[in-house]
């Protein structure tokens, strides 16, 4: 998913990787042909609006959508069309540990979104809910009793409940994927 990178610092010795330390970090996404809006990430963007506002939405069950995307568009408009707002309780965002939280959850139906530009925002949806936290605090949900916001609410209290961990308290682990590794943190 476009900015929900971790960067981890490894050690190959005898063939085996190890991983030494992680922390916050991204990298300047490279495209085919060059990017006319540098709000928009580069790829993995499921459904994008241009007008009136560049908004756009990336799910990580992509997978389980349509060719057309139809499931991608509909979370993205519920965010954006009469939806439900209100504010976070809790203290200002801390956007990395939030999102290095989120994606340890590893539920299917994480979702990231830019709904206006410079705002980014880390929630869940599926093809009939959405729930959102932008990073000013702001959530966003297609209901005031929206199933995909009762799961928000229920991240964030356990984000909470965690003590808001930075991305450098968890412990790494690298798992055989293939012909590559994958990087899996835990608590």
């Amino acid at each position: 998913m476009p900015n929900m990178t971790l960067v981890a610092k490894i050690h190959v010795t005898g063939g085996q990787p190890t991983v030494e330390e992680v922390f916050t970090g991204g990298y300047i996404e490279a495209t085919s042909s060059p990017k006319d809006n540098l709000d928009l990430p580069g790829r993995w963007v499921d459904w994008e609006n241009r007008i009136p506002d560049p908004s756009w939405i990336s799910v990580a069950w992509r997978g389980d959508d349509d060719h057309l995307h139809t499931g991608a568009r509909t979370a993205l408009d519920r965010l954006l069309k009469d939806a439900h707002t209100e504010p976070y309780a809790g203290a200002e965002i801390d956007l990395p540990s939030w999102r290095t939280f989120a994606t340890t959850r590893g539920d299917h139906h994480l979702t990231m979104a830019g709904l206006s530009p410079d705002l980014w925002a880390i929630g869940h949806t599926t093809t009939m809910t959405a729930a959102v936290l932008q990073q000013d605090g702001t959530i966003l949900a297609d209901a005031p009793h929206s199933p995909s916001l009762t799961v928000l609410r229920d991240w964030l209290k356990q984000w909470e409940e965690a003590g808001r961990p930075a991305p450098a308290t968890y412990t790494p682990a690298l798992v055989r994927a293939g012909d590559g590794w994958d990087l899996r943190l835990s608590r």
